[in-house]
């Protein structure tokens, strides 16, 4: 192959490189604990060995159950590699680097963590989330805190759909047990008004994770050569960490003061422990539920709240989303959670109307200088009632088909043998202290 020499110059991290950035991940046989030492992990010899045969630029990272590793590709899917000369060429693609792998070593790489989770806290409440699935045409499981959703996609390929379209500010979680991240979706808002970066979204990113280093498939004395060069930029791609810029701009969305900013810096700049992105949530005043699912700790079959949401016409989403109690705090929110919660408000808001509909309709019949006017008062009132009837047959529907919300069974009454004495009924709580007010026991 011809070498590609001129290709090492380009800046990986930037749009216009020739190169793109291809991860992988290698399950560990068995967890072990990080040894005392300072220092990098190296990765499993095999892992090793397999890429120093291949001569592949590539960079890497020890977590507690996998090793991470990144790799660059050109546009036919070929792996960057170090050429005779210093310089780079395409090697091998991933497919043949995981089959030479699997042959020499048994274990298997896989172009994603299979741990990696990924949950999207969106500024939806639960009524508007029929609709949501309506519209991305995508399916998810979702539990609702404060007007924020936690949103828990069925495959990867819908979760990346609404992401990319979606309109409104939502927090994207992601943790594989050893890296997480934390970014804020924008919809087009800048908060730092950054004008030199692609996208909005890009600047309120925060990032944990182990430290990368280079994947060993240079050789002993190649420091000074054009491929060792391109693979130093490559981990140190990889092992960028927050900026000062991306905590201050997300800092600003959530309106921090200088006080709680500081307290973010030093989350940031901690360990990526299991409690790091539920610290964060906590500070900025989101739901913490989220952070506990995308660790693991907690799973929406396990909540009873959570619901699942299947495409659907817009309309039908719309009737059901009638029918589903907000969690905001609002006092549109309240009034009508009241009456998902208390459907029989509104018979008595109906009940309400009708007699007012009917006195004004008798009034307007008696003729007079107001009578069009009470007529068109009368016929708005009789048209609102009847819509507040149907809302009304809606909810009670949506209540009865509702999945998991069944009757509890009335307990069945003991069964006391004739002869056997029955003690005196216990007076309520209540009772009894009326009984004990006036010195009756």
């Amino acid at each position: 192959m011809d070498a590609m020499t001129s290709l090492p110059a380009d800046d990986v991290a930037s749009p216009a490189s020739a190169w793109d950035l291809v991860p992988a991940t290698v399950l560990c046989a068995e967890e072990a604990a990080a040894p005392d030492a300072p220092g990098p992990r190296p990765p499993h010899e095999g892992v090793r060995g397999t890429i120093a045969r291949h001569r592949l630029i590539g960079a890497c990272a020890e977590g507690p159950r996998a090793t991470q590793l990144m790799f660059l590709a050109d546009a036919g899917g070929r792996l960057a590699r170090a050429a005779e000369d210093g310089g780079v060429e395409p090697g091998c693609t991933l497919d043949e680097l995981a089959a030479d792998l699997s042959r020499a070593t048994g274990q298997q790489l896989q172009p994603e963590h299979p741990s990696l989770r990924r949950v999207l806290l969106v500024r939806l409440d639960a009524p508007e989330l029929p609709v949501l699935a309506a519209l991305s045409g995508t399916g998810f499981t979702a539990v609702s805190r404060h007007g924020w959703s936690v949103v828990v996609f069925d495959d990867e390929v819908d979760f990346w759909a609404v992401r990319t379209g979606l309109a409104e500010t939502a927090v994207v979680l992601s943790s594989d047990g050893a890296t997480r991240s934390l970014e804020v979706l924008l919809a087009g808002e800048d908060p730092a008004s950054v004008t030199d970066l692609e996208a909005a979204d890009a600047v309120c990113v925060l990032e944990w994770g182990p430290e990368w280093h280079p994947a060993g498939g240079l050789a002993a004395g190649a420091e000074d050569t054009p491929a060792a060069r391109f693979e130093r930029e490559l981990v140190q791609l990889c092992g960028s960490r927050t900026s000062e810029l991306q905590l201050e701009s997300v800092a600003s969305v959530f309106d921090l003061d200088p006080a709680e900013t500081n307290r973010l810096r030093n989350y940031v700049r901690g360990g990526s422990t299991d409690l790091v992105l539920e610290s964060v949530l906590q500070l900025v005043g989101l739901p913490v539920l989220a952070a506990k699912i995308v660790e693991g700790r907690r799973t929406p079959a396990e909540l009873e709240d959570a619901e699942h949401y299947e495409p659907t016409a817009v309309g039908p989403a719309v009737l059901r989303g009638m029918t589903i109690a907000p969690t905001g705090d609002g006092l549109f929110a309240r009034y009508q959670r009241a009456l998902v919660r208390r459907p029989e408000l509104l018979l008595a808001i109906a009940g309400t109307e009708t007699a007012l509909g009917v006195g004004l309709a008798g009034a307007a019949r008696r003729g007079g200088a107001g009578a069009r006017v009470l007529g068109t008062l009368s016929a708005a009132l009789l048209a609102d009632a009847a819509a507040e009837s149907a809302y009304y047959a809606a909810l009670r529907s949506a209540r009865r088909q509702r999945p998991g919300r069944t009757a509890t069974p009335e307990p069945e009454e003991p069964v006391v043998p004739a002869d056997a004495v029955v003690p005196a009924p216990v007076p309520s709580g209540s009772r009894a202290r009326l009984r004990r007010f006036f010195g009756l026991g």
